[in-house]
């Protein structure tokens, strides 16, 4: 049986997909005046629904249901000529200790998940995201500080060509004036796990935060860019190998234990970090000096160097 709010249709209209009435209860009451929320007991409920109603536009579905269960639901919806169906985001709403069932989730097409029990804000907090486009509010937690998000750093785009060109601008300007230069890259490790376990909107939070610290740790003269989609490289202007070597393990210190806090659950930080010291009068690319530093990070260790 189909049940909604009994509320004005606010902007937004949201199917809700949940055999447990008591799950149900919670989606109704925290999202009850966010938007015009639309009740399945289970996947085929919710698929006659989808047909009936052009109006929805974002799915909560648990996975473990009778008749129709969330993943051949997920799949259906990805099946679906019908592009409008097609392309609606699916948030799955399942338990943490579920890896297995995220896993197949995420291969029949899952948009991002939400940890069972969830709260108010992990539900708004989602429809902010997946249907107005912002970033999931989280704060990065340190020993001695937290650092909040600020939209004003966010790129999300890769910049590999603007870092080549900043490295040949910078590379001319130190053999001219005969200083040092040091390279500097900072790796999320578990960035693929973070998108796996969360989706991509938590794993760029993360990423947002860890560009934030490290804007707020370098020097105005430095340069931050994202060169891949793990991984931020800093260009160190006028550092000789010591120098750099401790602003490494200063940052080392800074993060260690560090974790992003969301809403309702915190997410560990692992970062490792890679060091090169070019030769300047070397002809080698930038991109094949990209290139090497990616290599740099195999499985073991905190720091490594490039000569």
């Amino acid at each position: 049986m189909l049940e909604a709010s009994k509320q004005s249709p606010p902007t937004r209209r949201v199917l809700f997909v949940d055999d447990s009435r008591l799950m149900r209860y919670a989606g109704s009451k925290f999202l009850s005046g966010v938007c015009d929320l639309v009740m399945a007991e289970n996947g085929e409920e919710a698929w006659q629904r989808l047909n009936q109603d052009p109006d929805i536009e974002l799915i909560f579905t648990d996975l473990m249901m009778p008749v129709m269960d969330g993943n051949e639901l997920i799949r259906t919806i990805r099946a679906c000529p019908d592009r409008r169906i097609k392309q609606l985001p699916i948030l799955v709403v399942t338990g943490n200790e579920e890896s297995n069932a995220r896993a197949l989730a995420l291969d029949a097409g899952a948009t991002a998940f939400i940890s069972k029990p969830f709260s108010a804000d992990d539900l708004t907090g989602a429809l902010r995201v997946h249907l107005e486009g912002e970033m999931p509010d989280a704060r990065l937690v340190t020993h001695d500080a937290d650092y909040p998000p600020e939209s004003g750093l966010l790129n999300n785009v890769p910049e590999p060509e603007y870092y080549y060109l900043r490295i040949e601008q910078a590379f001319s300007f130190h053999r001219r004036q005969n200083l040092d230069l040091a390279l500097m890259h900072v790796k999320l490790n578990n960035y693929r796990d973070l998108r796996k376990q969360h989706g991509n909107a938590w794993a760029e939070s993360v990423m947002r935060n860890l560009r934030y610290f490290l804007h707020r740790e370098l020097r105005q003269e430095d340069s931050l860019h994202r060169t891949s989609d793990d991984l931020y490289s800093v260009i160190l202007m006028g550092t000789h190998k010591p120098g750099a070597r401790y602003l490494v393990s200063r940052l080392r210190r800074a993060l260690a234990g560090a974790r992003v806090r969301f809403a309702s659950q915190d997410v560990e930080l692992s970062v490792r970090f890679g060091i090169q010291f070019p030769d300047l009068n070397s002809e080698e690319s930038p991109a094949r000096m990209l290139s090497a530093a990616h290599a740099l990070f195999d499985l073991n260790g905190n720091v490594a160097r490039i000569r």
